[in-house]
């Protein structure tokens, strides 16, 4: 299916959009394809309610999904995420490289990867909410053994603000990723941002666009029966991708 662009998204006004994302800065309960809160693919300040337990798988499309610096296949990341504290999240993922097999010819087995997001400020009526998280850091604290072996590294601050106007619901994020402790940043790298969308008379779905500090991403989320969320995006405007979670209060 051929996907049009809009001329929005041409080189010069793309420039302008990821500008206006980022100072818009400083809602929604969206599960972004990489296990953690946030919007398609970038994270965002917020937890979910405190023992909030997800379970969850993503799809992302050949050509975007990375592993070892190369883009040959598709990817599936499935994650167990919990809010182990009010002021933290902690997840695990494994990430698995479709159309290649685990046996000892090709050498392959998935990724496996650890993430804690710790907030540091609340949102109030005056500032943001702010986070702070630490993905796949093993290589960076000595835990692995090789630090090549981290494929999604990300040490990134975010903030995010919520706002009403009239019957809309809009929630504001801008991010910084940098690298740490000699572990490059991959996942994420410089400024990212995005805004979530919804109406009060649907809350259950909320409409997103991000820049993801290389590409844009949109995507529309609904979440059903309380436990269930389906998240379906174009990544770089061009592929689809998606994520299916459930989600239980322990």
């Amino acid at each position: 299916m051929k996907v049009f662009k809009l001329n929005l998204f041409k080189s010069k006004n793309k420039k302008l959009l990821v500008f206006c994302l980022l100072v818009i800065n400083s809602i929604l309960n969206a599960q972004s394809v990489t296990g953690t809160r946030g919007l398609v693919h970038i994270p965002t300040a917020e937890l979910f309610e405190d023992k909030t337990f997800v379970l969850g798988a993503s799809y992302i499309p050949k050509g975007y999904f990375i592993r070892f610096n190369q883009s040959v296949n598709p990817g599936m990341p499935t994650y167990a995420t919990l809010t182990l504290f009010p002021f933290m999240e902690v997840m695990f993922r494994y990430t698995n490289e479709l159309n290649l097999k685990v046996n000892p010819e090709t050498k392959y087995f998935p990724d496996r990867m650890m993430v804690f997001r710790i907030k540091a400020l609340n949102e109030s009526t005056y500032r943001p909410s702010i986070l702070i998280g630490l993905q796949d850091m093993t290589g960076g604290f000595g835990l692995s053994s090789s630090k090549g072996a981290n494929n999604y590294p990300a040490t990134y601050v975010v903030a995010t603000k919520n706002f009403k106007y009239k019957q809309f619901k809009v929630s504001t994020t801008t991010g910084y990723a940098f690298d740490f402790l000699e572990v490059k940043t991959k996942d994420h790298k410089g400024l990212f941002g995005g805004v979530e969308l919804s109406y009060e008379k649907l809350p259950e779905a909320s409409f997103m666009i991000e820049h993801d500090s290389y590409v844009i991403n949109t995507g529309v989320k609904y979440f059903a029966f309380n436990h269930l969320q389906l998240m379906v995006g174009l990544w770089d405007l061009k592929k689809l991708t998606a994520n299916l979670s459930f989600r239980y209060q322990l």
